[in-house]
């Protein structure tokens, strides 16, 4: 793979090594709102760009939505809402501080080695007292394992039969894809959670996507699907090649 341009590195120089971020100036994602099939789908399809940039603020839409569709299948779920949600929460807080550098997921990654913020976990920043601002690549490494397992299950979903039952399908593909990264105790309140909240790939689309015709349906889902498969591959390409797969 060619070697992504490397950005300016002017940001680290005008914002201060002790900067502390009001988390009150955070915009936070509507609580009140509902998961919208097609919002998941424009979000998706606008991230990939016709060189296959990913633009960052894209994905962290794309991600937004999916975070209300996770919060729909039950409070037993607002743990891993929780989780998705703190960790766009670094990503946005990373691009309203530098905009530039933080265009693309390979503009950030391409910053953030060449500055040498890929070297610690936790950068200067502050997002509140005690609280540093986590570096991009780290935080996208765990949204990009976990859009695996998206991927996956999308995928899946959509060819399955209509009586299929979407629990087996998503703790599949879970074992595939994010499982492996979790220890056996997350494994198994994970793979218990799903069996007791999702309900078969009928009753899932009338729950959630009612809105829709088939039709609708269908084509959008399509789209996601692809999309989404282009992003987690083109991630993956760009973590392999910079040996960024373990971070810790």
């Amino acid at each position: 793979m060619s070697s992504i341009p490397i950005t300016q590195l002017a940001t680290d120089m005008t914002i201060s090594s002790k900067q502390k971020i009001n988390s009150s100036e955070i915009p936070m994602q509507d609580c009140t709102s509902q998961f919208d099939l097609k919002k998941l789908r424009d979000a998706f399809v606008n991230c990939v760009q016709s060189d296959h940039t990913l633009l960052l603020q894209e994905y962290i839409r794309a991600y937004e939505e999916l975070c209300l569709f996770v919060s729909s299948l039950g409070t037993i779920f607002e743990w891993i809402t929780k989780d998705l949600s703190n960790k766009l929460l670094v990503l946005k807080e990373h691009q309203r501080l530098d905009p530039i550098n933080y265009k693309s997921i390979q503009s950030m990654i391409s910053y953030e080695i060449a500055s040498g913020r890929i070297q610690t976990k936790d950068t200067s920043l502050f997002i509140q007292p005690g609280k540093p601002l986590q570096n991009g690549c780290r935080t996208l490494l765990r949204l990009h394992r976990a859009l695996a397992f998206i991927s996956c299950f999308l995928s899946e979903m959509r060819n399955a039969s209509d009586d299929a039952s979407s629990a087996s399908i998503a703790c599949n593909a879970y074992s595939h894809t994010l499982g492996r990264f979790h220890s056996w105790p997350v494994r198994y309140t994970i793979h218990t959670a799903i069996k007791l909240t999702v309900p078969n790939r009928q009753d899932l689309i009338k729950k959630f996507v009612s809105n829709r015709s088939a039709e609708e349906i269908d084509v959008f889902s399509g789209e996601i699907v692809q999309s989404c498969n282009t992003i987690e591959h083109t991630t993956q390409k760009l973590f392999r090649s910079y040996h960024l797969t373990k971070l810790p």
